[in-house]
């Protein structure tokens, strides 16, 4: 035969099959250091665990948004000088939950609920709405024009005495 004839002959080899050793599952041993004495030990230990509560039906609570809503606007005298001058919301015996400058014709800051806190400076449009006001303390110095705060407040909100 020549040579190019015995390359396009077929490889013949011979399939060996190899056997696969069965395998058993695993089987821990069971712990000897466990007595059931040291179950009873360990159950005498622990709290007993927690009752599941039963089924509770839970109804849906309807709420409302308050729509009667106090309200003032006072109005500021910049003509005269102030330092951490009250206005008065606490002789009116309200918290207001908001409060927006309408008008600032000249510059003041003012101080939230203690004359202590930190200074802000007022401008028309400011509003302040993320937490109970109890009094507003004004600081300006003397010069020309008014100055205009609107409070708001919810009239049926219970506050403890």
């Amino acid at each position: 035969m020549p040579k190019s004839e015995k390359l396009q002959q077929a490889i013949r080899t011979p399939i060996v099959q190899y056997e696969k050793p069965v395998e058993e599952p695993f089987k821990p041993a069971p712990p000897t250091f466990f007595s059931t004495k040291n179950a009873q030990q360990l159950e005498e230990l622990m709290p007993p665990p927690p009752e599941i509560p039963g089924r509770v039906r839970i109804t849906p609570t309807l709420t409302q948004e308050v729509k009667d809503r106090g309200y003032r606007n006072i109005e500021i005298d910049l003509s005269t000088a102030r330092t951490n001058e009250a206005l008065g919301l606490r002789k009116l015996g309200v918290v207001a939950d908001t409060m927006t400058i309408i008008r600032a014709d000249s510059a003041f800051t003012y101080r939230l609920n203690s004359a202590s806190n930190d200074e802000t400076p007022a401008e028309k449009g400011l509003t302040e709405d993320q937490f109970e006001i109890e009094e507003i303390y004004v600081t300006n110095e003397a010069a020309s024009g008014k100055a205009i705060i609107r409070v708001i407040w919810n009239p049926r909100l219970v506050r403890p005495e």
